[in-house]
């Protein structure tokens, strides 16, 4: 059943229950609910999405997940009572917190999915961000720009992918996070601790940071033929593969400290800086080599196959599915991911590429092998940020509305595991951080009464004695943590321990 969250549905229906031919409807102002009950974004993201697909949804979010802050409050305050030590640092203006990471900045949500007659599926995902972006979203980058690192994939790449990155955004989110959390004082001593040296090469943490801002592009080809068998306790064979990854920035950082390594052997070839491993890998054809371009950092299977991306002019660029994709998906983005059909066909020879994989691995992997799609055509998908949100398109295999119905099928079941797992570890937190609470109260205890009995010259102490609001007393008040009962107590100088018995039954009890 086609589910698509429009007016044009319910009409329909009602025509057809009214024994009538239904008749093509158009989405205008008749069939939106008025203006005025509208929400503010639907316009914005409607025009991103396509309408009458296999899926048409859409959600206002605007401000909901600053509504999430009352219940980390109440969370943190129920923390603090448990742990008055770290109750200080739990103190935090959590809508703050929350805009501050950039998680209020999408207002609204929308995706459509429409079955393609060439095949598969034509999918969109977009978040509106009127406002911009800050904090974690501001990592994604700027504008868009064109793909331009495609020409270093061969044409029968079996994996393609660039995207923007920026690190430096990610580090003033999470340096503004620890000034907001714990005070400015402690946000510069984690930078201080990025600013580190203790190599001397003069290479830190910070600095590599700093210099992270760019585009990151992957690139992986397998050999329909070859195979490599990787070492180890039990041997693995797979296609052989050449690999390449490009990053922007890292070679104005990383440049100088790869020339005083004594691991590679430098060479040059014109404004290239190669590195080379000095040591053989114990696998066939994999002997990984380093190079530098200016600002930008490669690492590659093999020198060759460096040598070549880095010479060509044409390759993955300039390949038919790939350019006949960008047309339909915008040869413009701040991400493109590319996957050919021969990557999944590759992945399925591992099976047989290993008779001997013992029982449970062949399980694990049956799993894995059976989720595999089997695509006719590249798997194509464009990131790209626009003025007012982030716009996912891409050409898949299937529809978003698997995805939802996966979401919908098995997120109690999910929801029970996670409850399963968290609910006993948080259960026995809890339970180690009260004994030693209680541990503490009995020291209390045990200290106090050693005073009185010294002070008094006998030979026994009762809890009547040692605590309360008098002069007299040793300890002013003692707090209960498990439902344990102090009050009886009485503390001789011979006993040899202390105990007491919370509402759970378990005896806590005080080597003296």
């Amino acid at each position: 059943m086609k589910l698509t969250l429009a007016g044009t549905s319910v009409v329909a229906l009602v025509t057809l229950f009214a024994g009538c031919k239904p008749k093509e409807t158009s989405l205008d102002a008749a069939t939106l609910v008025p203006a005025v009950e509208r929400s503010s974004h639907f316009a914005a993201v409607n025009s991103q999405l396509e309408l009458g697909g296999t899926l048409y949804g859409y959600a206002d979010v605007d401000g909901d997940i600053l509504k999430v802050a009352p219940y980390l409050r109440t969370l943190a305050d129920t923390v603090g009572e448990r742990q008055p030590m770290v109750a200080p640092f739990l103190k935090l203006d959590f809508e703050g917190v929350l805009t501050d990471l950039g998680l209020n900045d999408v207002r609204a949500i929308g995706l459509s999915s429409v079955a393609s007659d060439g095949g598969g599926f034509r999918n969109r995902v977009y978040l509106h961000t009127p406002d911009g972006r800050r904090g974690l979203l501001s990592v994604l980058g700027g504008e868009a720009t064109a793909f331009t690192h495609a020409r270093l994939a061969p044409a029968d790449a079996d994996l393609y992918a660039e995207a923007d990155i920026d690190a430096a955004a990610l580090y003033a989110a999470v340096r503004a996070l620890v000034a907001r959390v714990a005070g400015e004082p402690m946000a510069g001593v984690f930078e201080a601790q990025l600013q580190a040296n203790p190599s001397g090469t003069g290479v830190t943490a910070l600095g590599v940071i700093q210099s992270l801002k760019g585009r990151a592009t992957l690139v992986l080809r397998t050999d329909p033929e070859r195979t490599v068998t990787l070492p180890g306790q039990q041997p693995f064979t797979v296609p052989a593969f050449q690999f390449l990854a490009r990053v922007d920035g890292l070679g104005a950082s990383l440049g100088p400290a790869l020339a005083k390594l004594p691991l590679f052997t430098a060479s040059e070839d014109g404004a290239v800086k190669f590195y080379t491993l000095k040591e053989s890998t114990p696998i066939d054809g994999l002997q990984p080599v380093l190079a530098v371009e200016g600002t930008a950092l490669y690492v590659a299977s093999d020198i060759e196959f460096l040598r070549a991306s880095l010479a060509r002019t044409d390759g993955l660029a300039k390949a038919p599915a790939f350019t006949s994709a960008l047309a339909e998906l915008g040869e413009k983005g701040n991400g493109v991911t590319y996957l050919s059909p021969r990557l999944f066909d590759q992945m399925r020879r591992i099976k047989s590429l290993n008779p001997d994989l013992p029982a449970e691995s062949v399980r694990g992997m049956d799993f894995i092998l059976g989720s595999l799609p089997a695509p006719t055509q590249p798997l194509v998908a464009v990131r790209v940020n626009l003025p007012e949100g982030i716009l996912y398109r891409s050409r898949w295999h299937r529809s978003l509305k698997q995805d939802v119905a996966m979401i919908g099928v098995y997120n109690p079941v999910s929801v029970g595991l996670l409850a399963a797992m968290a609910i006993p570890a948080f259960q026995k937190v809890r339970a180690t951080s009260q004994e030693k609470a209680i541990i503490n109260n009995l020291r209390q205890l045990s200290a106090a009464a050693d005073q009185y009995m010294l002070e008094n010259g006998v030979n026994e102490a009762r809890y009547a004695q040692l605590v309360g609001q008098g002069p007299d007393k040793y300890i002013r008040s003692l707090k209960p943590v498990a439902g344990e009962d102090y009050t009886g107590l009485v503390i001789r100088g011979n006993d040899q321990d202390i105990s007491v018995t919370p509402s759970a039954g378990k005896v806590v009890t005080l080597p003296r």
